[in-house]
Formats: structure tokens, sequence, C-alpha cells
């Protein structure tokens, strides 16, 4: 059990690092070919296309993690998985022909003019065939098949890559090239798919456990559009305060910063089953807590190495042109905030056991809240001052009071052994060094800094160099 935490978090690892590897690929070719307002505009879209993700995914992922993982014949599993496929495909097909006849009017609302409906249609679509494929997935990842669930991830990122090459680089056909890239590779993902479920679906529909579904998974839902707004809200904000070009500028950091998010997605999904397995075993006091621990220190550093050689990508040249685009380097100020965020998204998955374990989702949707309403107060307040910079804190500061609730919730009910010595070390430690780093601003001192970080990990907190990724003791 110990070890089966650290392999699935590693297979899962580096299968979102090859994904996110794939889409940093793209960020030299959509900073050169792309505007700052163009990419403005595709960030607006892929904001819409995050919140309305909910509305498809309908929070019957929590669901499946649940009661896959509870029942133990392989019949009633069969049941349980075919109802919930079909149902999410018949709730995407009536999401769907409904957005797509109110397309014009978003599009109106959101960029006052009806230009994108075209695009936003696209994207509805997309999202309708990306939803089937994230169940197909989820299932490998619920019967912790991290392999297959990766292979299949990395085909999706390949075909994506190459579509956007195709599109964007070959026939410029800037966003809208980006989101043909999506549908197209998500489309050919799915057919590649479908043999993966022939022993795991049935066109069944259990009509009392659909009932007990959509009792545990709304407020999932509902905490899910408030998460979606936590993260997307500030380009919102940023665009009818300061336009689509800041917007844009910083849209491209934070898809930098989205690099912390690889390492949180790999850790929620490992996470979610095997901690709900761990604790049904009785036995997990001891391994909750070298998981935090170990958590915490893999997060520092991701923060660190993001924050200090991020600025070193705008000054890398070939073949005369700039790698990154200089015009969004200004956006590189937001990173060490964002990642911060991140790695409280981080805790609030590490502390996400008992809502699932007592059947009490609706703490996900009160953490939500708590979360989107300090950051839209936030977002409101510091926006006008301080700009993308006002943005990135309100991004921390929301995903920090949405893990801070579930601690507070969760502290008499899930028992940690808490290693209290090492994870004051991991962050008064990684805070130092990123004050440092930040300050002096030069290439080699970064690198002492790094190195410093892993030895005081290798000699004060007993977490060997070669061994920092691992998750459990």
């Amino acid at each position: 059990m110990k070890n089966s935490l650290s392999k699935s978090v590693a297979w899962y690892g580096l299968g979102n690092l090859f994904i996110r590897s794939a889409s940093f690929i793209l960020l030299p070719i959509y900073s050169n070919l792309i505007s700052t307002s163009e990419f403005g505009n595709y960030a607006l879209l892929m904001s819409v296309y995050a919140i309305v993700s909910v509305l498809y995914q309908f929070g019957m992922h929590g669901s499946l993690n649940k009661f896959y993982i509870e029942e133990r014949t392989e019949k009633k599993k069969k049941i349980i998985f075919s109802t919930l496929l079909n149902a999410i495909f018949l709730i995407g097909i009536i999401v769907t022909l409904m957005l797509c006849f109110a397309a014009k009017e978003i599009s109106l609302l959101i960029f006052a003019t009806a230009d994108f409906s075209s695009l936003l249609i696209l994207v509805f679509i997309t999202l309708f065939i990306e939803t089937v494929c994230f169940y197909i997935l989820l299932l490998l990842k619920t019967k912790e098949l991290s392999k297959q669930a990766v292979k299949y991830s990395a085909v999706g990122a390949v075909l994506n890559v190459f579509f956007n090459i195709l599109f964007v680089f070959v026939y410029r056909l800037s966003v809208a090239g980006i989101i043909l890239s999506q549908l197209i590779s998500s489309s050919v993902l799915l057919l590649i798919m479908l043999k993966v479920i022939r022993t795991d679906y049935t066109l069944r529909i259990d009509i009392e456990f659909l009932l007990r579904l959509l009792r545990f998974s709304y407020p999932i839902m509902f905490a899910g559009f408030l998460s979606a707004a936590v993260d997307v809200a500030d380009r919102f904000i940023l665009n009818y305060y300061l336009g689509t070009s800041e917007v844009g500028i910083y849209s491209l950091s934070y898809r930098i910063a989205m690099v912390m998010n690889v390492f949180v997605i790999s850790f929620r999904t490992a996470w979610n089953p095997y901690s709900l397995n761990l604790f049904y075993s009785k036995d997990y006091e001891s391994s909750y807590g070298s998981t935090i621990t170990r958590l915490v220190a893999v997060s520092c550093f991701i923060l660190l190495v993001l924050s200090l050689f991020s600025g070193y990508l705008f000054d890398i040249t070939l073949f005369g042109n700039s790698l990154f685009n200089p015009i969004y380097k200004s956006g590189i100020v937001i990173l060490p905030l964002v990642i911060i965020g991140y790695i409280f998204s981080g805790i609030s998955s590490f502390y996400s056991v008992y809502p699932f374990i007592s059947n009490k989702s609706y703490h996900f949707l009160i953490s939500d809240l708590i979360a989107f309403l300090s950051n839209i107060l936030i977002n409101i307040i510091f926006i006008p001052k301080f700009g993308i910079i006002g943005a990135a804190f309100a991004t921390a500061t929301g995903f920090l009071s949405g893990a801070a609730y579930l601690f507070f919730i969760s502290r008499d009910e899930i028992k940690v052994d808490y290693q209290t010595k090492d994870l004051s070390i991991i962050i008064i430690s990684a805070l130092m060094f990123l004050f440092i780093g930040l300050n002096l601003k030069n290439f080699f001192v970064d690198v002492v800094v790094i190195l410093s970080y892993l030895l005081t990990m290798h000699f004060f907190v007993r977490i060997k160099v070669i061994k920092i990724f691992r998750l459990s003791a």
C-alpha cells in the first residue's frame, strides 16, 4: 500500500509531465504567432470551457471513486460504471444542444460581440467528447491501472501537439486552430479508448443507483462550479478592468505555473483511491503524516524551480528568434503567488478524505464557496490597484481559504501523525531560499538556492534527494 501511492503518483506525474511538456512545447508557438490580445480572447474561451466542463461532468467523478471502490462484486461494479457513463452521455447531449443554441448570447455577454459564437460551439462539442474520454480514463484510475491511464493520456497529448503544429503553425489559424486541435485529438482518442470498456460496460441504467449517484454528486457539481470560478474568475475581472491584452500576458504565465498543477493533479488522482483504501484498513495515521510532509516538500521544490528559472525562458534565442516572445515576460511576476495557490489546492486534496468517507460531500461545496467568495472579493479590490499581481494574490488566497476549511472540519475525524518539525523546516527553508533567489536574480545564485534546498531536505528532513518525489515513507 505504501509503495502503491508513490508508484501511482510517479506514473501520473510522468504522464501529466509529458502531457504538460507537450503543451509547453506549444507556448513558444503561441507567444510568437498569437498576439497578447488574441491570447486573451483564447484565455476567456478556456475560462468558459473550465466552468461549463463542470456541468458536463456533473460531479460524478467523486461518485465513481467512492461507490466503485466500496462495491466488492464485479457485476455490481459494471452496473455502477455503466449507469454513470450512460447518464453522463445523455446529460452531455442535452447540455451541448442547449449551449449551442445559446452560443450567440454567451458570446455577446463575454466578448460584447457575436463573432465568437462559432468558436464557442466548437468548444461545447469538444467538451462533450472530452467528458466521455475523461470517465473512461477515470475508470482506469479508479481501478489503479495507472500505466494504462497514462498511456492513453499521452496519446491524446501527442495528437493535440501534432494538430496544433498543423493548424496554428502551418495554416496560421490562430485561436481557431487551437480549438480545432482539441476537438480532433479528443475524437481520435475516444475511438482508440472504446476498447477499454468492453468488459466494464453495458447499455443499462440502474435507476435506484442513479438516484444515489445524483444525491452524492450534486454538491460536488456545485462545488466544482465554484472551484472552476476560483481558477478563472480573475480572467473576466482582468478583462473588465484592463482588457484582453493583460488577460493574455497573465494567462501565458499562468500556463507556466500550471506545471505545479501537474503534480497536484497527479497527487489527487492517486490519493483519492489510495487514501480511501488505506483509511478502511484502519492503519493509516503514520502514512497520512508522511504523505503530507512529502507533499509539501515536493511542492516547495517545484515552487522554487519555477519561480526562479522561468524568467530565463524569455532570454533564450534560437536562430535569431526569441524562444518566448519577450512581450509576455512582464507576466512572470505572478508565478510565486499562483504556484502557492496550487500548493494549497494540493493540500485541499489531501484533506478530501473526510467528506468522502462520511458521505458528506456538501463539505466540498462549502469549501469551494468560501474560496470563491474570498477570491472574487480580493480580485475586485486588488486588480484595479495592483493589476495581474492582485489577481495572482486572489488566486492564492482563495485556494488557502478552501484548504483551511477542509482542514478544520477533518482535524477531529481523520487522525494524522504530523511530522511537525520536518514540516516547519521545509516551509521556512523554502520561503527563505525563495526570498533570496527573487531578490538577487542571478542564474548561478538560483542554482545554489535549489541545491541548498535539496541538501536541507537530505540532512535535516531525512528525505533523500533521489527519493524526494516519493510520497509515502
